[in-house]
């Protein structure tokens, strides 16, 4: 059962506070190629073998995406410790068992939070979390709920903690003003960079380095770890206070219709309702991974009611490409699924984030009392967080300003879905009404007193 190993030149150098720190919170941002998740799986293999009575809990913002990351991170962690042989890496259910105890390493995601609310193991106590790619959880509530979950006596020797590691990409995330705005004794943070990343070659390096000259902003984020949004935020005209409002029942004469951006990765599906000044109400959606296209069909069919009428669904033309391996184009699983009116989408980016930025540009209209207030022609119900979160935080393309980046990659599924929507050019049929809308109600804009009909596109 004795490994012998060199730890400090197993595990590397930079993060030898980290590795034995015992705070209630652990928070550790860095940029790219710094090694964050590879030291936190290390930390968690080695510790579970040192204490016998320690469990694990790994989150991330969808329960499925831990296989190829988190999961594969600490089996890779086994093997250079030279202990895998001694763990069981199981997939049903996704669990890491260290075989002479029976202790446990758990996955859940934040999808799923009555799992993260109620979990057991049948050997010790569960006393660490590790949550990955943190600064996907727009929620601190939602981290709250989780937090409250770890309690209870520890045995001799044990500790509650709670690991963040995450790239600083979004400077309005709340483990910025939680963490690192203010000092809190039971919190210790690092920031770590590839400096301290002795496993990458001089190429990796260079790379990085770079851009220091080549696009000091990005290198902020990405080369030192600190928080920015890399190369500028796309949609700097998006402000809370006026694209954001609270959910109010729709009137039933709004015509709706959604868009959809899939892949395994992840499937992003915006919900829209059109009012009679042609104004985008995105009010509910779809944000999962690890779905095939016949299973995407079917969860979006169980998320509309059945007395929503939906004009169209606006997808990707790839969808009309044929399967190498069947033949048959994808769209076609899609509708005998039963999704139905599923329209090819204008996919021309750059065109697609102008057309969005139209609606997103605020206005001003006059109010009762003599003023004014600021709104736009673009809503989005404060019950869409991941619309909210990743329209506010999408930056510019390095080499093409007018286009948006690729990168950070979790944060463009949603934008893209968007692009689709505003691109299918919706129209409404404006509808006569005897009273006047108070300009400050959820409407948001004055409804006019003549009649007027705008015809609907002869594409739907």
């Amino acid at each position: 059962m004795r490994v012998d190993i060199d730890l400090p030149k197993t595990i590397g150098k930079g993060y030898a506070s980290f590795w034995h720190n015992k705070s209630r919170y652990r928070i550790l941002k860095g940029g790219r190629g710094s090694k964050k998740s590879a030291t936190a799986a290390l930390w968690y293999i080695y510790h579970i073998m040192k204490h016998p009575a320690a469990n694990a809990l790994v989150v991330r913002k969808t329960g499925n995406t831990h296989k190829d990351s988190t999961f594969a991170q600490l089996k890779w962690a086994a093997q250079r410790l030279h202990v895998y042989h001694l763990w069981d890496f199981k997939v049903n259910p996704m669990e890491c068992v260290y075989r002479p105890t029976g202790q446990r390493i758990l996955f859940r995601g934040f999808d799923d939070p009555l799992k993260l609310t109620s979990m057991t193991v049948p050997i010790g106590v569960l006393c660490w979390v590790w949550i990955e790619e943190a600064f996907e959880i727009d929620d601190e509530t939602e981290f709250d709920t989780l937090d409250e979950s770890i309690r209870g006596e520890m045995p001799d020797g044990l500790w509650k903690q709670v690991t963040l590691t995450f790239n600083p990409w979004i400077d309005s995330h709340w483990t910025k003003t939680r963490y690192f705005d203010r000092e809190n004794p039971d919190t210790f943070t690092l920031t770590t960079t590839y400096k301290c990343n002795e496993w990458l070659d001089e190429q990796d390096r260079k790379k990085i380095a770079d851009l220091e000259d080549t696009n000091p902003e990005r290198y902020k984020v990405v080369g030192l770890g600190e928080y920015g949004l890399p190369g500028g935020v796309y949609y700097g005209e998006f402000r809370r206070d006026i694209h954001v409002v609270e959910p109010f029942d729709i009137p039933a004469e709004w015509k709706r219709f959604r868009a959809m951006d899939y892949g395994f990765d992840m499937l992003a599906v915006p919900w829209f309702a059109i009012d009679p000044q042609a104004n985008l109400w995105l009010y509910r959606e779809l944000y999962e991974s690890g779905l095939t296209l016949g299973q995407a069909a079917k969860r979006i069919q169980a998320m509309t009611p059945g007395d929503e009428a939906i004009l169209y669904t606006s997808t990707a033309p790839d969808l009309w490409n044929r399967n190498k391996d069947t033949g048959v184009p994808e769209m076609e699983t899609l509708t005998k699924a039963g999704l139905k009116n599923i329209v090819k989408a204008d996919n021309r980016r750059k065109p697609g984030w102008r057309h969005l930025r139209e609606y997103l540009q605020p206005f001003e209209i006059p109010t009762d009392d003599g003023g004014t207030i600021k709104t736009a022609q673009f809503k989005i119900f404060s019950s869409c967080r991941t619309a909210i979160r990743t329209i506010s935080a999408v930056v510019k393309d390095q080499r093409d300003p007018e286009d948006v980046s690729d990168e950070p990659h979790e944060l463009t599924h949603m934008p893209e879905a968007i692009r689709y929507g505003v691109m299918s050019r919706p129209q409404a049929t404006i509808i006569v009404r005897e009273e006047l809308y108070d300009p400050r109600s959820p409407l948001g804009i004055r409804q006019r007193d003549a009649m007027a009909e705008v015809q609907e596109s002869p594409d739907y």
